[in-house]
C-alpha cells in the first residue's frame, strides 16, 4: 500500500484482464487514494487533528469539511483533465456518461470518479451485472476502514441465496447498513457507490420490477446532495441523477386537499407522490374511496372564479362541472361543496394517477403522525380546515387573527325540479344592496344557505329548545307545518327562536326568508357559524424532530393551504378559491423548486415562492375583501352599532334607499360584457314587490348595513402565475396596467386638490350627504340640531345649473358605486316619490307618497358619505365607521346626514 505522501496515479487496469479481480493491482491503489484508507467510513473530510499543511493522497492540500448547502456544488478542481469518453454500448449498460458544460455540472448530475467506471468492467468483459456487482462492492470494501460496515457489505454479497439479484444487494444495504434512513443530506461513499452500482444495472428504467421505485426513491432521493464534498478530482464520469420521488402527505382531503393532490400529479408528472388522509371517507366494496350514504355533507354553494377555474386542466376542470357550469355572478360559476368534494375525489381515483395518488380512508392526529401512521414523506401539507391541528401544532405563534364576524345558516333543499323561487339575477340584486342577508344557492338543484349576519345579543340566542348552540355538528330545525319533527332530529334540537314567533330575532329570520322567496318547510337545518379572519405569518415551517422519527432523512418540511393557511369573511367569498389557487400554486413551485435542485438539504428556502404566494393571498383576500366587510358592518360591534340606528330611518326612506340601490346595481350589473342573463324587465317593480312583504324594522335594518363595499373589493387577483394560459396571462396583465393607470390619476387627483386653487367636488370616499349644487340653496342647518326636511306641502320647482340639466333640492337617496345619472332602463313602473317633510318630532315623514307637486326618485347618485363639521369634527362616515366602538351623538348625527338630504330652510 503506498505511503501518505503518494500523489502519482497508476494507470487503471486493463479491461480485458483476467486476474483475480480481488488480489491488490493498480485499480485497487486509485480505490485506496477515493475512500481513503485509515479513515473512518462516512467521514470523508481529513481528520480535524492533522497538520493543515499535509498532503493527502489524491487531494492535494486539505480543505476544510463545508457544511451541506440546499444546492448541488459544481465540480472543481478536475485538474485539468476531461471526463471520460462515453463507454461502449452494451445492452446491459446503462447509457453513456453526459459531458459537463464548460460552466461545471447541473444539479441533475451525478459525478463519479473514472475509477468507478473501470472496476464495473468494461462491455467486452463477459460477466452478469449481477457478478459485476458483486465485484465492485468487494473491491470497494477491500479499501474501506470501518470494520462494521465492511462486515455488512460482505456479508450482504455472500449471501447468495436471498441476495440473488442487483435490487436484493441494494435493498439490504438500505436496511441492514442505513437502516432505511438518512443521517444527513450529504454523500457517503457507500451511498455512491450503490447509485453508481445501481446506475449500471439499469435499474432505474426497470421500475416496473418490485422495490425498484422505492430503491430509486431512497438511494436517489430528491432532497440528498448528488455528489461528494470535495468532489472527486481526476478524471470523471458524469450521469444524470435519476432523481426518485418527492412525497407529500395531505392531511384533510376536503375540496383544498383534493385540488392540491391533483395539482401535484399533474404537475409533478411522476416525479410527486401524494397521499391524502380523510376519516370522513370509507373504502367501498368496489374497491374505491367514496363518502358512505350517513355522511353530513357540506350543503353551502360557493362561487368559483373563472380566473381560478381556469388555470385547470382541460381534464379537471371537465371533472369539477361534469361539462355543465351554473353562470351567475358576472366571470364564475356557482356549484355545491359536496359537489366539489365528489367530483375531486373521483377524479383522484382516474386510471393516470394510479401509483401518484394514494387515498386513506382514515383521519391523522399529530400523536399517530409521530408514531410512523404516515410513513415516510417530504412535505406535510394541512389542509384541514379553520381548526386544523397542523396550523395549531406547528404553527402556534405565528397565527394572527384579523377580525370576527357572526352569522346564522339556513341550509334548504327545494329540489333539482323546484330550482330556486326567484330568478339569479334578482337574487344577485336584493343581496348586494344590503349586507344583513346573504344568498349562495344553486338553480340546478334548487339547494344551497341562507346567511344573515347577525350582533352578538342575537348570536347568543341561536341554540336548540334544549340550550345548546346549533352548530354543523349538531344543526338546528323547524318543526314541520303539523307541528312534527323532521327525521333525524328530535324534540331537543328544533332551533328555540322558531318557538318564539314575536320575538324580534325570529322577524329578521323569518324575513330573510321572504326576501328570498323561502318557505320555512323548505329549510333543512339550521347552523350558527362563526366567522373568524385569521392567517398564519409564514406558510411553510420546518417539521419539529420529534414528529419526524419516521421520515427517512433528517427533518420534513410542513405548509398549510386553504382554511388552514386563512379563513376569509365569507360575505365576499372566495374561500374556495384561495384553496384551489393555494393548491395549485402548491403543485407549480414544488416541481419549480425541484427542476432547480432547490429540494437539495430540505431548507425551507426550497418551497420560499409558495410561502411568498400565499402572504400575498392573504392580502389581496383580506385586505381587500374581508376587511371591507367588517368594517362596514361586518363585526359584531358595528353590526350592533348600526342596527341601534335603524329606528330612527323613516320606513319610506329605508324602502326608497334599498330600491334605488338595488336598481341602480342591476343597471351596472346588465351593462357588463361578461353578465350571463337577458336584462330583467320590470325589475324595480319586482323588488318593491318583494320589500313590502317585509317587516319595518326589517327594511330599517338592511338599509343601515349598507350596499357590498364593491369599490373597495375591486383590484386584480393574485394567482399562480406559472399555470396561466397565454391569454389570461395578457388579460390578468392588461387589468392590472389598468388598475396602476387608475391609481396614477387618483394620485394626480390629489395632487391636483391639494394646490391653491377652488376645492374639488370629488370625493374618494364610498358615501356622502347628498348636497345641493353651489349657490342653490341656503347653508344647512345646524346637524346639532333637530333635522328637519321640507315641509312644504309643494316641491319647489326644478332649478337649472345654466347648462340645461336641471337641479333638483328635493330629498332623495344616494347609493354608492354607481354612475352618476344613470339610467333606470328595464322599468315601466312609476318611481314612489320621497316623502317631502318629517312630523313635528323629526320621528317620520309627513307627506304622503302621491302629494301634490311630489316627483320621482332621482336617479342621480353622490360618491361620498362624507357629512359636513360635526361638533368640530371633518370626517368622512367611512372612517367613523371603522371605529370598533361608536360612541356618542356624533355618529348619529353622521349616519342621519348620510341617509337623507337635509332640506333647506
Amino acid at each position: 500500500m503506498p505511503s501518505d505522501k503518494t500523489t502519482s496515479l497508476p494507470l487503471p487496469l486493463s479491461g480485458n484482464s483476467n486476474k483475480n479481480p480481488l488480489l491488490t493491482d493498480p485499480l485497487e491503489l486509485q480505490f485506496q487514494h477515493y475512500v481513503k484508507p485509515g479513515r473512518p467510513f462516512f467521514d470523508f473530510a481529513p481528520p480535524q487533528e492533522e497538520p493543515q499543511q499535509k498532503r493527502h493522497r489524491f487531494f492535494g492540500r486539505r480543505r476544510p469539511k463545508k457544511a451541506a448547502t440546499n444546492t448541488t456544488m459544481p465540480i472543481r478542481g478536475r485538474r485539468g483533465r476531461s471526463p471520460a469518453p462515453p463507454a461502449p454500448a452494451k445492452t446491459s449498460s446503462p447509457p453513456p456518461p453526459t459531458t459537463p458544460s464548460a460552466n461545471g455540472y447541473s444539479h441533475d448530475s451525478i459525478v463519479f470518479p473514472k475509477v468507478y467506471e473501470d472496476a464495473w468492467g468494461l462491455a467486452d468483459v463477459a460477466r452478469s451485472d449481477l457478478e459485476r456487482a458483486r465485484i465492485f462492492l468487494l473491491r470497494f470494501t477491500n479499501m474501506s476502514a470501518d470494520p462494521l460496515i465492511n462486515a455488512g457489505v460482505r456479508a450482504i454479497v455472500a449471501d447468495t441465496q436471498r441476495n440473488t439479484t442487483v435490487l436484493g444487494i441494494a435493498l439490504a444495504i438500505q436496511h441492514s447498513i442505513f437502516g432505511n434512513r438518512h443521517a444527513e443530506f450529504s454523500v457517503t461513499p457507500l451511498l455512491q457507490a450503490t447509485r453508481f452500482m445501481l446506475i449500471k444495472a439499469r435499474i432505474p428504467e426497470k421500475l416496473f420490477a418490485e422495490h425498484a421505485q422505492s430503491l430509486i426513491d431512497f438511494f436517489f432521493d430528491p432532497t440528498l446532495q448528488r455528489n461528494l464534498s470535495p468532489p472527486p478530482p481526476g478524471e470523471t464520469v458524469v450521469y444524470r441523477y435519476p432523481a426518485g420521488r418527492l412525497r407529500v402527505c395531505i392531511v384533510g382531503g376536503g375540496p383544498t386537499g383534493l385540488a392540491s393532490a391533483i395539482s401535484l400529479a399533474e404537475k409533478g408528472a411522476g416525479n410527486i407522490e401524494v397521499h391524502v388522509w380523510e376519516r370522513r371517507w370509507v373504502l367501498t366494496e368496489d374497491g374505491r374511496i367514496d363518502y358512505p350514504p350517513t355522511a353530513r355533507r357540506r350543503d353551502q354553494v360557493v362561487t368559483l372564479q373563472d380566473t381560478v377555474t381556469n388555470l385547470l386542466t382541460k381534464e379537471s376542470y371537465q371533472a369539477l362541472f361534469a361539462g355543465r357550469p351554473e353562470r351567475v355572478w358576472p366571470g364564475s360559476a356557482n356549484i355545491q361543496i359536496r359537489k366539489v368534494e365528489d367530483r375531486f375525489l373521483k377524479r383522484c381515483q382516474d386510471p393516470e394517477f394510479r401509483g401518484l395518488i394514494y387515498l386513506h380512508a382514515e383521519g391523522v392526529t399529530r400523536d399517530e403522525l409521530a408514531a410512523g401512521k404516515c410513513g415516510d414523506f417530504h412535505v406535510l401539507l394541512g389542509t384541514d380546515g379553520a381548526a386544523s391541528w397542523v396550523r395549531g401544532s406547528y404553527f402556534r405563534g405565528y397565527e394572527k387573527e384579523r377580525g370576527r364576524s357572526y352569522a346564522l345558516g339556513l341550509a334548504f333543499d327545494r329540489g333539482a325540479k323546484g330550482g330556486l323561487p326567484w330568478s339569479q339575477p334578482l337574487n344577485m340584486f336584493l343581496t348586494l344592496g344590503q349586507t344583513r342577508y346573504l344568498l349562495n344557492a344553486s338553480d340546478h338543484d334548487g339547494r344551497g344557505y341562507l346567511n344573515m349576519q347577525v350582533t352578538e345579543e342575537e348570536w347568543d340566542k341561536m341554540v336548540a329548545a334544549d340550550g345548546q348552540p346549533v352548530h354543523f355538528g349538531r344543526p338546528g330545525c323547524l318543526r314541520r307545518a303539523d307541528g312534527s319533527i323532521p327525521d333525524g332530529f328530535d324534540e331537543s334540537r328544533v332551533f328555540k327562536p322558531s318557538q318564539e314567533r314575536e320575538s324580534a330575532t325570529w322577524k329578521s329570520i323569518e324575513d330573510g326568508l321572504k326576501l328570498f322567496g323561502f318557505k320555512e318547510s323548505e329549510v333543512i337545518n339550521v347552523v350558527r357559524i362563526p366567522i373568524v379572519v385569521q392567517a398564519v405569518r409564514e406558510g411553510v415551517r420546518q417539521l419539529p424532530l420529534e414528529d419526524s422519527r419516521f421520515v427517512k432523512r433528517p427533518h420534513a418540511l410542513v405548509a398549510v393551504a386553504g382554511d388552514a393557511a386563512m379563513t376569509v369573511h365569507f360575505w365576499p367569498g372566495r374561500g374556495l378559491n384561495s384553496g384551489i389557487k393555494a393548491g395549485i400554486a402548491l403543485g407549480d413551485e414544488i416541481m419549480h423548486a425541484l427542476n432547480g435542485g432547490r429540494f437539495v438539504g430540505l431548507e425551507l428556502g426550497a418551497m420560499k415562492e409558495y410561502n411568498d404566494f400565499i402572504m400575498k393571498l392573504q392580502g389581496r383576500e383580506h385586505d381587500k375583501r374581508s376587511i371591507p366587510i367588517l368594517n362596514q358592518s361586518g363585526s359584531p360591534e358595528m353590526l350592533g352599532w348600526l342596527l341601534s340606528k335603524a329606528a330612527s330611518v323613516p320606513d319610506t326612506v329605508a324602502l326608497e334607499w334599498l330600491v334605488g340601490a338595488m336598481t341602480q346595481i342591476a343597471d351596472r350589473l346588465e351593462r357588463r360584457d361578461d353578465w350571463h342573463f337577458s336584462p330583467e324587465a320590470n325589475i324595480e317593480p319586482q323588488i318593491r314587490i318583494v320589500l313590502r312583504q317585509m317587516h319595518s324594522l326589517t327594511l330599517r335594518e338592511m338599509a343601515v348595513s349598507f350596499p357590498w363595499p364593491t369599490r373597495e373589493m375591486a383590484g386584480a387577483e393574485v394567482l399562480p402565475i406559472r399555470s396561466m394560459k397565454p391569454e389570461e396571462k395578457q388579460k390578468w396583465l392588461q387589468q392590472l396596467w389598468g388598475l396602476l393607470s387608475v391609481e396614477k390619476l387618483k394620485e394626480a387627483s390629489a395632487a391636483r386638490a391639494k394646490s391653491p386653487g377652488p376645492p374639488s367636488t370629488a370625493s374618494t370616499a364610498r358615501f356622502e350627504a347628498p348636497r345641493a349644487p353651489r349657490g342653490a340653496r341656503s347653508p344647512s342647518p345646524n346637524p346639532m340640531a333637530r333635522l328637519t326636511l321640507n315641509d312644504r306641502q309643494g316641491s319647489p320647482p326644478p332649478q337649472s345649473n345654466g347648462n340645461g340639466n336641471l337641479l333638483d333640492p328635493s330629498p332623495s337617496l344616494r347609493r354608492s358605486n354607481a354612475a352618476k345619472n344613470s339610467v333606470r332602463r328595464y322599468s315601466n313602473a312609476q318611481a314612489l316619490p320621497l316623502p317631502q317633510g318629517i312630523n313635528g318630532n323629526g320621528n317620520g315623514y309627513n307627506g304622503s307618497d302621491n302629494a301634490a307637486g311630489s316627483r320621482p326618485q332621482s336617479p342621480g347618485i353622490s360618491t361620498s358619505m362624507t357629512p359636513p363639521n360635526v361638533n368640530g369634527m371633518d370626517g368622512g362616515l367611512t372612517r367613523l365607521l371603522s371605529v370598533k366602538k361608536p360612541t356618542g351623538s356624533v355618529l348619529s348625527d353622521a349616519m342621519a346626514l348620510a341617509l337623507f338630504r337635509v332640506g333647506e330652510d
